[in-house]
Order: C-alpha cells, then structure tokens, then sequence
C-alpha cells in the first residue's frame, strides 16, 4: 500500500482536482491522503461552502482521507501555509509520496530551485530587493535570478509551481524522508477567467453570476450535487458579509494589538488603523493601504488574521493535532496504519483537541471562534458552534 498526498483548499472541488488525484492514483495500491483548508482560505477569505461539505465532495470524488489544515497556516503566506500542510502530512508518520499540481509538470526544476531557494547568498540578495518596495515574490525572484543566473527561474512566475518549492523546502525544514510527484495542471491556469469544455479555475467558478451553473463539465457530478445542495440552502459565503464587523473590529484595536498579527512590518499597522477610521468598508481600506509592497492579499490575510484572533506567533507554532474531516474505507486503514506510527494525536473532534495540551486547546478555541464567525458570512446565517454540530463524514 502506498500512501501518496496533495494540498488543496478544493474551494469548490472541481474536475482539475478530480484530475490531480486520479493521477496521483496510479494503480489501485495507491491511497489519497488530501491536507484541507478550513472555513478560511489563503486568499483571505471565507471559503465559498463549509469545510464539511468540500471533505464530503472530496471524499466523494476519490480522496482517501481529508485532514484538516488549522487556520493559523490556511490563512498565511505560501510559507507559513506550505509548512503547515507539510507537518500535517509529516506528523501522521506514514506518507510515502508528496504530490502537486504544477505548471511545468517537471520535479527536476523545482527541487534545483528549492535548493538555491536554501542558498545563505539569496537571503542577503533578498533583503536588497526587498528595500526597494518590491513584494516578497518579485523580490525572491530578482534575488534568486542574481545568484542563480543559469538555473530556470520561471518556475517561480507559476503560482503552483511556486507552492510546490514552498512544500518541498518545508520537507526538507521537516527532514521528512519523502518522494516528489510534480502533476502537471491541465486545461486553465490558476485564477484564469478563461474556460475549455471541461476545466475552469476555482476563482472563476467562485465569481459565476449563478452558482446553480457551475455543474458539469466543470465539476463532478457529486461535487456539484453537494454544492448545488448549499446554494439551494443559500449557506454559500461572501467575505462582504462580513465588512462592517471587520472594519468594527478594526477600528477598536491599538497599533500594538495589530501588530501582532503575522506579516506585520515597517508600521503598517498605523497605516491600516488610520485607513480605518478614514473609511467606511474593507475595499476603501484594502485600496487606501495597498502599495507595490503590500498586495490586496497579503492586506486581507493580514486583517483577516487579526480579526479571527490568529497571531505571529501561533504560525510560527508546530501542528498539535491532526484533525480527520473525512474519508472512506481506505482511508480507515490510512487511519489504522497512521494510529500506530502517528508523532501527535489524531482526533475527529475539537472536544478532544482540548484535553491534549494548552496550545492543543487554544487552536480548538480559534477554530470554533472561526467557525462562528464563518456561519455569519452565510447568505442564510446558522446557529453557532458548527465546529461541534457537524460530524466526520464517512461512507461506510
């Protein structure tokens, strides 16, 4: 049996995910373990449908086992996020093989640049790039073009590609024993507004005037069933929702409370704080604070992060726990082989998160607050605590 493993936010689950792990299936010995974003998505925002429903689509569309990514790494830096995702998968003691979705479909150029991405000479041609205001990633690349002049740079203009380093340097960090399986992406790229007869990128899917549309050939059909199912209940999300209460929340808070939220830096949280008070919603705000430097995404997970409660420092934490969203009969046997080889405690509720440790139980604490807050982003709210009320989907 071998246990191979992707990193998604399936945000919705759609036919290129389908893809990724029918071919990270390549015979019937192999089993899919998917590490999942929560509520919350690296975008800085809530996910389009709940975390259950996207486990229950996955599991439904061939992943083994879906485990929870906690909210401290989906709502960080590709960095942050990587390393998050990677300790997961390290932690459960049992993954045989890394794989990801990729622009170049080619391992060989990723891991060279994940090793000049090591290099001690780019982190003092990085902090030189990074004055002159660029962001982190065009700045990496200008650093990592200046010391590595004959190895291919154009992996790191790939979004996937560029995560896909991100993963591997964090198995490296991890010293996690591992291969590497570089899927390359078919039909549309990531975040691409155009459509082929059969792919069409999340962010596209995300934006259809009428999300009932979004059913075949774009999705499976189990997928667009559960996600027909939530839109028809109106419980898909919209970060507007949401707007009032973050520029409320915003408004209450000091530079030195701001400040602890992750990638903070050069007082930004003065700049962010004053914009609030000036404006009245979070895109006058975003637009206001916005720099070459400070992308609207890195603006949003930064807000979004202080609003949720996530600090620098619960990032920077280790996983406690490896929570289970979802699976099937084989990812029962995962489970079966993993309870035995696991380095930290696998659970399936966040009842048991809190009896395992302090730092256990504040991530409990910070994925049902998130939960809550989640439900209120709903086209129709529900109650509270759904952390708590919605259960492990399994099919057997």
């Amino acid at each position: 049996m071998q246990i191979s493993s992707v990193v998604a936010e399936f945000n919705p689950f759609h036919n290129g995910h389908e893809h990724l792990i029918n071919t990270v299936k390549t015979n019937k010995d192999t089993l899919v373990v998917a590490v999942m974003s929560g509520n919350f998505v690296q975008r800085g925002e809530p996910a389009i449908i709940s975390k259950f429903a996207r486990a229950k689509a996955a599991v439904l569309c061939g992943a083994d086992l879906v485990l929870e990514l906690p909210l401290p790494y989906s709502i960080s830096t590709a960095m942050y996020f990587a390393n998050g995702a990677i300790d997961v998968l390290n932690s459960l003691g049992i993954v045989d093989t890394l794989c990801f979705g990729s622009e170049s479909g080619d391992i060989t150029p990723l891991v060279a640049a994940a090793s000049k991405l090591n290099n001690p000479e780019l982190k003092v041609e990085l902090k030189k790039e990074l004055s002159k205001g660029l962001t982190f990633a065009a700045a990496r690349q200008n650093a990592f073009e200046k010391i590595s002049p004959f190895v291919k740079s154009n992996v790191l203009e790939n979004p996937n590609d560029t995560l896909a380093i991100e993963y591997i340097l964090a198995a490296q960090r991890l010293g996690m024993n591992v291969e590497y399986k570089a899927i390359k992406r078919i039909g549309t790229g990531h975040d691409s507004s155009v459509k082929t007869d059969s792919f069409c990128s999340a962010s596209e899917l995300r934006k259809t005037p009428s999300l009932l549309d979004l059913k075949e050939p774009f999705m499976p059909q189990k997928s667009y069933e559960i996600f027909a199912e939530e839109i028809k209940a109106k419980h898909y999300s919209s970060i507007y929702l949401l707007d009032r209460a973050m520029v409320a929340h915003l408004r209450t808070l000091t530079p030195e409370r701001l400040r602890l939220a992750p990638d903070i830096s050069e007082g930004l949280e003065n700049r962010i704080i004053t914009a609030a008070n000036n404006f009245s919603t979070m895109d006058e705000i975003l637009t206001a604070v916005k720099s070459k430097r400070y992308t609207h995404a890195r603006l949003r997970r930064i807000i979004l992060a202080s609003y949720l409660g996530v600090t620098a420092e619960l990032q920077k934490q280790p996983i406690p726990y490896i929570r289970v969203l979802g699976l099937n009969e084989n990812g029962a046997k995962i489970l079966s082989l993993a309870s035995k080889r696991a380095k930290i405690p696998l659970i399936s509720s966040l009842k048991e998160a809190e009896k395992i440790s302090p730092i256990a139980a504040e991530f409990a604490r910070l994925e049902v607050k998130a939960g809550d807050i989640y439900s209120l982003s709903l086209q129709r709210p529900v109650g509270g605590k759904t952390e708590y009320t919605n259960k492990l989907f399994k099919t057997f």
